[in-house]
């Protein structure tokens, strides 16, 4: 099945996609309605958003403090925000920010969003849970459309990540992280350990023969 998926059915879907993605849509995810430009990720097109919120729906976020990082089109900052939490969302390409900003609005929610590569715009300040679908693939970026997507020749963004992330978090913070079996996981691992964090996989399904998994990164 997976060698299928690989061989016929994901160049097919790619197409698809690539194309679907030229222009404006809409996503509904429950009670949210978002509007996705092109050049923004659009989370009902790659498989790892659905799949995060699928676990997300057993997190209790009632006065919590979220910061979700590189939120994209803003499904999970305002997926959270709906439940209750007190949310900040990130991302590094200022037309996500913009569609944060839209979205939020247009579903009657208050949240922060700023412009950020990764924490670097963010004032130092611990948050209770963090939500990260970072890019995973090991290419540099040409444009801010693809980091969502790449993170640069080796990876960078996961050394800047795990380096960066301790002053944001406190003794309780819960810190949730999704990747596909499709990218360098011991390397990826790797980067956390050097800095003092282990991946532990909390949550996981297939979508089109592809695993997703929901990984919780504990500091040690």
């Amino acid at each position: 099945m997976r060698k299928l998926f690989l061989w016929f059915w994901l160049p097919v879907y790619r197409i698809w996609a690539l194309w679907y993605i030229r222009g404006e849509r809409v996503y509904r995810y429950e009670q949210l309605r978002l509007i996705i430009p092109r050049g923004v990720f659009h989370p009902g097109i790659f498989f790892s958003t659905p799949v995060f919120l699928q676990f997300l729906k057993n997190i209790d976020f009632q006065r919590k403090k979220v910061l979700d990082v590189g939120a994209g089109s803003g499904v999970l900052a305002l997926f959270a925000a709906r439940q209750g939490a007190e949310v900040t969302a990130l991302d590094i390409n200022p037309l996500a920010v913009e569609t944060v900003s839209r979205n939020a609005a247009a579903n009657g929610l208050t949240l922060q969003v700023l412009q950020s590569d990764l924490f670097g715009q963010l004032p130092v300040q611990p948050f209770d849970y963090l939500l990260i679908n970072p890019p995973y693939y090991p290419r540099i970026p040409e444009n801010d459309a693809e980091r969502a997507f790449f993170a640069g020749e080796n990876l960078e963004y996961f050394e800047k990540l795990f380096r960066q992330m301790p002053v944001y978090i406190h003794g309780q913070s819960r810190v949730w992280m999704i990747l596909s079996e499709d990218c360098d996981l011991e390397k990826i691992q790797a980067a956390a350990r050097f800095f003092h964090f282990g991946l532990l996989p909390v949550f996981e399904r297939k979508k089109w023969g592809e695993r997703l998994i929901v990984f919780e990164i504990q500091q040690y």
